[in-house]
């Protein structure tokens, strides 16, 4: 059976390594399938390079990774399933099922499917679920179009062995980092986020290890973490740090990490394994700094940890959430100009996705209804690209005075590693 994994993402600000489609390439390996990887990222013609690699070679299924729907801010933003639905009805020609996977396709997976006209479609995390459902496709005993990946989780017997089929040096060349993960889902509750109130599966500390090693000895010294929160478990977290440390390996990285959980201690072992750069996604609103279970006091101590063991802390700030106060705002800018970290990058759009909680807030609301960037249907998938505003974008940058520590998410491009 021959597999062709696509990588269609072509946003290059910076470009991204499909780290997912790396993982589900070893997947496939472990179970004796034959696959291919066609990343597109750097095509100037994506469905003549698909059309191509479609003549040349005969394929059994088609998987699409979806890493987003949109570019999800506001200003400048970018809608990229009109690109990724011609390549499938290209695809679709050649008489060749499709899958789709993918955080992105797991936002909205029934109302991507649908306008995507694809066939099947995995959620959640797919290295354990994609192998049972080709197993019931060979089979011809499906059911069903959608297969829940979250039910299942992760092989934790997995060692990836990456850069083999995916051109790295053209990702590095124009900013692009490697990625891995430690870990999949989130206990965050944030009402915004597709990713909130997951199932968490970790990773063997030792496998993910061996991977670091094999791509440190191919020459890469540069990373960035992709889980959504580092610290969610945060003994796994430092005893990830611990044996990174322990094995003296040549690279430094980034992170993502939430302001809660954490202690001294994780802060002392991310400084000696190299990370050098976290980004900490803050609300403004403490309704929900409370669902999160942090506040003021733990982001100030955060602040002080990241001063003592010298690494660069920059700030995702979202604020203007449905019903909070211009005054809540204001009291979070002063709170970061008393305590500055590297750099404050403030989000006041809200990219609305179904089923989300802020979604179905709005649903229920005629009022906030009229404060969406578009206007609102009663049958409203929120597939493209819909957001939710109160505040002025002048009011913002009167608040901010033009202070270099803050600036305005999206307004000028870039990703906190670029600062």
């Amino acid at each position: 059976m021959n597999i062709l994994l696509v990588n269609p993402n072509t946003f290059k600000n910076p470009p991204v390594i499909p780290v997912g489609l790396e993982y589900l390439m070893t997947v496939l390996e472990k179970h004796g399938y034959n696959a291919d990887i066609l990343d597109l990222c750097f095509e100037n013609s994506p469905i003549d390079k698909l059309n191509q690699k479609l003549k040349e070679s005969s394929y059994d299924l088609i998987a699409f990774s979806l890493r987003n729907i949109d570019s999800a801010i506001y200003f400048n933003n970018e809608f990229f399933l009109f690109d990724v639905k011609k390549l499938i009805q290209c695809a679709k020609i050649y008489r060749i099922p499709v899958i789709l996977g993918g955080s992105g396709f797991s936002s909205m997976p029934n109302e991507i499917l649908k306008y995507l006209e694809a066939d099947y479609g995995i959620i959640g995390p797919g290295e354990v679920i994609f192998p049972r459902f080709l197993k019931q496709w060979q089979s011809n005993q499906l059911d069903k179009k959608l297969f829940d990946g979250w039910q299942y989780g992760l092989d934790t017997d997995l060692i990836h062995y990456r850069g083999k089929k995916i051109d790295y040096p053209s990702y590095i060349s124009k900013e692009g980092i490697i990625g891995f993960e430690t870990h999949v889902g989130c206990t965050n509750k944030c009402p915004y986020c597709i990713e909130a109130n997951t199932p968490v599966y970790l990773k063997k500390i030792s496998n993910i290890i061996e991977e670091l090693r094999y791509l440190v000895d191919s020459g890469y010294t540069h990373f960035h973490l992709c889980d959504s929160e580092f610290n969610t478990n945060i003994d796994y977290s430092i005893e990830f740090c611990k044996s990174l440390i322990e094995q003296k390996l040549e690279m430094k990285w980034a992170l993502y990490m939430k302001p809660s959980p954490y202690n001294e201690e994780l802060f002392r072992v991310l400084h000696e394994s190299n990370a050098y750069l976290i980004t900490l996604t803050v609300d403004s609103d403490e309704r929900i700094q409370a669902l999160n279970n942090y506040s003021y006091k733990d982001l100030d101590i955060i602040i002080e940890y990241c001063d003592k063991y010298k690494i660069d802390l920059a700030i995702d700030l979202l604020t203007g959430y449905p019903n909070e106060s211009l005054e809540s705002t204001k009291k979070c800018l002063k709170f970061f100009e008393n305590n500055p970290p590297k750099t404050v990058g403030i989000s006041f759009y809200y990219r609305i996705y179904k089923n989300t909680a802020l979604a179905k807030l709005i649903e229920e609301d005629t009022n906030l209804k009229k404060q969406l960037i578009s206007s609102y249907s009663e049958n409203q998938d929120f597939l493209f690209p819909i957001f939710f505003n109160q505040i002025k974008q002048e009011t913002l940058e009167n608040l901010i005075a033009g202070k270099e520590l803050f600036r305005i998410a999206g307004i000028i491009p870039g990703v906190n590693y670029q600062l």
